[in-house]
C-alpha cells in the first residue's frame, strides 16, 4: 500500500467519527456551514480549497444531513476527492483525531511512495 492510499483510509476513518458526531448531534452541521462560509469569504484562502468547500456547501444545502452522511460513508472516487478538503475538523473530537493521526503515522515507514 502506498502513502496516498493510507491517507485516504485515514480520512475515511475520520469521516466515520464525524458521521457518529452528526448522528448524535445533527445541529453541529451548522458549525460546519459557518466554518465553510468563513473560509469562502476569506480572500486569502486557496481558490482550489474554496472550490472543494463550495462542493461540500452545495451538498449540505441540497441534500442536508442525509446526503452528508451518505457522502461520508461513500468510498467512491468523488467522495475520496471531497475528503481531501474536508470541512469537518471543526466538529471532530480532537482526542479521537489525534489517536487516528498517530495510528496512521505509525504505518508510514511500511508504505512505499505513490509512484512506485
Amino acid at each position: 500500500m502506498n502513502w496516498h492510499q493510507i491517507i485516504d483510509e485515514r480520512a475515511y476513518e475520520m469521516d466515520q467519527v464525524v458521521a457518529e458526531v452528526l448522528l448524535r448531534e445533527p445541529a453541529r452541521l451548522e458549525l460546519v456551514v459557518a466554518w465553510i462560509e468563513r473560509r469562502l469569504a476569506d480572500p486569502d484562502y486557496s481558490i482550489h480549497s474554496k472550490d472543494a468547500l463550495t462542493d461540500w456547501l452545495q451538498l449540505i444545502h441540497s441534500c442536508g444531513l442525509p446526503g452528508v452522511l451518505e457522502r461520508l460513508a461513500d468510498r467512491g472516487e468523488e467522495a475520496v476527492q471531497m475528503r481531501q478538503n474536508s470541512p469537518f475538523a471543526v466538529i471532530m473530537p480532537q482526542e479521537e483525531r489525534l489517536r487516528i493521526l498517530c495510528r496512521y503515522e505509525a504505518l508510514r515507514a511500511r508504505t512505499h511512495p505513490a509512484s512506485v
